[in-house]
């Protein structure tokens, strides 16, 4: 049932986490959307730059998975501790109040626990 629907869900999710990439550009604006940052300074800049090329890279790991079964575990639990770590850094700090941000910790922690669900009782070819 599911088993067949894997790469899709990867290809989507990927690239739902892949948008992460507006940042690289926007950080900015981003962090004002997500967090409320009216006026970073330069290292919050770069830290957010960075962060946002990190999680694109994800999205395109979990793409690449979407079409090379052998490589689905490694990339979906990398992404399953990168989407925890961010909703339960989120959902502890006052941040968790934002809706963006609550939004963001949502799905990315609905995405983790439909990869470990998938890891868990489905086996990939």
């Amino acid at each position: 049932m599911i088993a067949g629907q894997i790469g899709t869900i990867l290809i989507v999710t990927g690239a739902i986490t892949a948008c992460a990439f507006a940042a690289v550009f926007a950080p900015t604006s981003v962090l004002r959307l997500l967090f409320g940052v009216t006026r970073p300074d330069q290292l919050t800049i770069m830290i957010a730059r960075h962060w946002a090329l990190l999680i694109t890279l994800v999205g395109g790991l979990l793409v690449y998975a979407a079409y090379h079964p052998e490589v689905r575990p490694a990339v979906m639990i990398a992404a399953v501790v990168e989407k925890l770590a961010i909703g339960m850094l989120i959902f502890a700090s006052p941040w968790r109040r934002r809706l963006w941000a609550a939004t963001a910790a949502g799905g990315d922690t609905a995405i983790a626990l439909l990869y470990i669900w998938i890891l868990w009782g489905v086996r990939s070819p």
